[in-house]
């Protein structure tokens, strides 16, 4: 068992798992591989984060760590802890390092958290006699504010970008539709019309947000302007990926600049006459888009007996 190992676990997600195989490190007389590998995982981009260090201090306590080894460890996670928090200040930049340092009443029932933040301050203002209090005023101070959690459009949004973190995007979303279930399932089908287009109020960065939200189980769904067309998805948790393809698709020349509700039905009613069913009143159709005649009842009703509904993405009320 090397780091590359160890990181590339860690880059999978599993946190606990990485831990127990950082402290066979330890179990085996390998600590300064242990501490080698720990900093690398919480200063590689998208392998960890800087909650690893506390996060392994605690998993040593609670999973009976070598007593002989906790002073050499704590020693080593305050160097690399406290050499980043220099620099950020230094610097003059927001510290993640300060984050996520334990605040003094998280280390209420953990002895080696305590030695840990009481290292931390004795090492970065020493013989002072309160370094407890200058060290929370320090790394307070360093913190990086809370971020407000992103909407659906700014989620589509970063998927986009091409430094995309797309664990956590997609973690992110993942979070997003569970707080905003729904138990009905409907059919998505969405406009690519070219008033959807960039520069047209984020209509299709909203449209696309919402059809993936609603994304049946079986990741079915359909894209119309002059004509329609089925597209099968990739699992919801793989939203990065089913934006920039839903994007691409906006992008090909095939579509016009008109939005064929005609051709949408067409080809719903096909599908479901291929495969022997018709169409379901609780599987409607959700026709996505940012047309002013999907919220005109004089023109739903040409389609009343489909069930269809209608999501008009240029109404920033509408957004989730």
């Amino acid at each position: 068992m090397n780091a590359s190992t160890i990181l590339n676990h860690r880059a999978l997600g599993h946190r606990d798992s990485t831990y127990a195989m950082l402290l066979q490190l330890v179990a085996t007389d390998r600590l300064p591989e242990c501490l080698t590998a720990l900093q690398q995982m919480v200063t590689t981009p998208r392998v960890g984060c800087w909650r690893d260090v506390r996060g392994f201090i605690r998993h040593f306590e609670q999973h009976g760590g070598n007593v002989c080894a906790a002073a050499p460890l704590i020693a080593g996670c305050v160097r690399m802890t406290n050499a980043a928090i220099r620099l950020d200040w230094f610097c003059g930049t927001r510290s993640w390092a300060a984050k996520w340092v334990p605040r003094e009443p998280k280390c209420r029932g953990s002895p080696l958290l305590q030695w840990y933040y009481d290292a931390l301050a004795a090492d970065m203002f020493p013989s002072a006699p309160d370094s407890n209090r200058r060290y929370r005023k320090l790394i307070a101070a360093l913190t990086p504010p809370p971020s407000p959690s992103l909407g659906l459009t700014q989620l589509v949004k970063r998927a986009l970008l091409p430094t995309a973190h797309a664990l956590a995007i997609n973690a992110a979303f993942m979070h997003y539709k569970h707080a905003h279930a729904h138990h009905q399932t409907v059919v998505p089908a969405l406009s690519l019309a070219h008033s959807m287009g960039p520069g047209h109020n984020n209509c299709l960065h909203a449209g696309i947000g919402v059809a993936l939200l609603l994304l049946p189980p079986n990741g079915r769904m359909i894209t119309f302007s002059s004509h329609a067309q089925w597209h099968q998805m990739n699992d919801s948790g793989d939203f990065v990926s089913n934006v920039r393809y839903l994007f691409e698709t906006a992008r090909a020349p095939t579509n016009g600049l008109n939005a064929n509700l005609d051709a949408v039905h067409k080809l719903a009613v096909g599908h479901k006459l291929a495969v022997g069913h018709k169409l379901a009143h609780d599987d409607p159709l959700l026709v996505i888009s940012d047309m002013e005649h999907d919220d005109n009842n004089d023109d739903k009703g040409n389609h009343a007996d489909s069930g269809t509904r209608f999501w008009n993405v240029s109404f920033p009320n509408r957004l989730f």
